[in-house]
């Protein structure tokens, strides 16, 4: 009896987790969902210290016969961030592979006019399956890694005493001291150049992922995700192309992200998944749902969800924008450049060589995933001559 116990126990555990539905891990808000989402977080920022470093080491390796030695030595976060972006693609991969094969026969995912009407039709008696319970846990798992990751390259802490002395070199005074905090916080030198879009787009993710679960709008939910997913992919490829400086690659990868993110960002989340929730949503009421709460809650998804579709809408035009600069200058810059980076460029273009053309388009973008406050090192000497000219 005692040897059988253990087994019996995991038996239990399993059939709970992945063949019970409706269970606690549906809602990311049980303590149960919660303790299990922070191990997830845990083991996968344990998988990234390992992965990481082995995907940085052939983008060294690669850098090197693209670049060259001397740029190898220069550009140790963009090497660095090059493992990052291998590991999203990845991740991007998989996650998109798994929601199409899980996702293919769902009721709401039919090619017809009123397939939608599922998304609300029964509910909130929906059954949450353990796929769906599973999906929504990796999925936050991702989000919640990713918030962390952002403000782990976008800040330095630093820990100092509260007060500071002052030695007075003349005689008869006394040294005096200074209060200051305790807990300063600056920019990194890491710090990405689009960190103000992608920490607005990073909390608007992380509480639709919530209020989703807690609301059992899982369904919707899924949708959202797996049109985000899709359109990942050729992005990650793009920025992997452009490390290389595989131009043409860069290029035909671009024109592959740009129609994917028509396609799912710009047409089936607006027109369809949030059309539905405008228009559709009402019908909860019909099958239970309080209306007070109907009314209560609408307009927090109403207002994330638009808030996403103007992001996209934002990006698109940036993207259109790199599309011209390419076509004029014959360059592939970083994919995610921002439309103030385009005058940090052609002030720097003078200055640099070809190759340096194009490292420092993405170096200096403001949204440019390697960017890394290149404007704070340039106003440095105009400080130093402003304080000269004060003396």
């Amino acid at each position: 009896m005692d040897d059988s116990t253990p087994s019996s126990l995991w038996t239990s555990m399993y059939k709970y987790a992945f063949e019970t539905p409706s269970t606690a891990l549906g809602d990311l808000t049980t303590p149960t969902a919660v303790l299990v989402l922070l191990c997830s977080v845990l083991i996968l920022r344990l998988l990234k210290s390992i992965l990481l470093p082995l995907f940085s080491s052939y983008g060294r390796w690669m850098g090197r016969r693209t670049h060259g030695v001397e740029w190898e030595a220069a550009n140790e976060d963009r090497i660095a961030k090059f493992g990052e972006y291998v590991f999203r693609l990845l991740y991007h991969s998989s996650i998109s592979v798994f929601g199409v094969y899980y996702f293919w026969d769902k009721e709401w995912w039919a090619a017809t006019p009123n397939a939608t009407m599922s998304l609300y039709q029964g509910f909130p008696n929906h059954p949450v399956e353990p796929g769906m319970a599973w999906y929504y846990l990796l999925q936050a798992a991702y989000n919640v890694d990713a918030m962390v990751s952002l403000l782990l390259i976008s800040f330095v802490v630093t820990i100092k005493s509260p007060v500071v002395r002052h030695n007075s070199k003349a005689r008869g005074h006394s040294s005096s001291s200074q209060f200051q905090l305790p807990v300063q916080i600056r920019w990194s030198p890491t710090v990405r150049g689009d960190f103000r879009e992608m920490m607005i787009h990073h909390v608007i993710t992380n509480l639709l992922v919530v209020g989703s679960s807690l609301c059992r709008l899982t369904r919707i939910g899924s949708m959202v995700f797996l049109v985000h997913d899709l359109s990942d992919v050729p992005v990650d490829l793009s920025k992997l192309a452009n490390f290389l400086k595989w131009k043409w690659t860069t290029l035909a990868c671009f024109l592959s992200m740009v129609a994917l993110w028509v396609v799912t960002r710009l047409y089936i989340l607006p027109f369809t998944i949030y059309r539905s929730i405008l228009t559709q949503s009402h019908y909860v009421v019909q099958d239970g749902l309080p209306i007070l709460l109907y009314v209560q809650y609408r307009h927090f998804f109403y207002l994330l969800v638009g808030l996403l579709i103007v992001l996209h809408f934002c990006w698109f035009v940036m993207f259109m924008q790199i599309f011209g600069t390419f076509l004029k200058k014959n360059e592939c810059h970083d994919l995610s450049e921002h439309k103030q980076g385009e005058k940090q460029d052609s002030n720097q273009d003078e200055a640099t060589t070809t190759e340096g053309k194009a490292e420092n388009a993405q170096e200096d973008a403001p949204p440019s995933v390697d960017a890394a406050l290149v404007s704070p090192k340039k106003r440095v000497p105009d400080e130093i001559s402003e304080e000269k000219k004060d003396n």
